[in-house]
This record gives C-alpha cells, sequence and structure tokens, in this order.
C-alpha cells in the first residue's frame, strides 16, 4: 500500500546511487510500506552490497523520535484538545469533511 513516501522513485534513487550521481540518501518513510524487499535498493541495502555500505540510512518512521519531539507531541495534543474543547474548532483535522457526527459542546 503506498504511504507518504510515494514522493520519491526508489528505482530511480537506486541508479543515481549506483551510478554515484548521489552519494547517499537518508530514509524515514518508504514508498511501500511494510517494507519491500523486492526494491533494488532496498535489496542491496538488505544484502549489504558494498556498493552501498554506509550510504543509505534508513529509520522507518523514527528520525523524529526524541525527548523533544515526544515533549512536542504531548503538548501540542493538548492544546489542540484544549481548543476543540473551548470553541468547537478542530484544528488539524485532515478527515473533517467525512465525519458523520460531532459530540456537542457542554
Amino acid at each position: 500500500m503506498p504511504h507518504g513516501g510515494e514522493i520519491l522513485d526508489i528505482d530511480a534513487l537506486y541508479d543515481a546511487m549506483k551510478s554515484g550521481q548521489v552519494g547517499g540518501a537518508g530514509l524515514d518513510v518508504m514508498p511501500e510500506e511494510p517494507c519491500n524487499l523486492e526494491r533494488k535498493l532496498l535489496q542491496a541495502w538488505h544484502q549489504e552490497e558494498q556498493w552501498i555500505k554506509d550510504r543509505l540510512l534508513i529509520t522507518p518512521h523514527s528520525a523524529f523520535y526524541t525527548p523533544q519531539s515526544l515533549y512536542d507531541m504531548r503538548t501540542k495534543g493538548i492544546a489542540v484538545a484544549l481548543k476543540y474543547l473551548r470553541t468547537g474548532k478542530l484544528e488539524n483535522c485532515v478527515n473533517e469533511a467525512f465525519l458523520e457526527e460531532r459530540r456537542p459542546l457542554g
């Protein structure tokens, strides 16, 4: 299933890295998740081919993980919830058009 990483042409990245046009890459999101190890780039990385050694960093959805990011997730999540409870406005709601019912405030 495609995910947020579909913006990247992973096969073109393989070609660019293999040719030396791209020196290295760091990926936090894959074009397909779970990760498709049939892709040439991921196959080379998984098989630890010499040409890719130390040139590809994969951090599956964990590059954000720091003490500060955990703090931010909690405090920003609380701020969004409080704003909804106070005003009824859903901030950052990506699926609001699909909500059938909203709980009344108060």
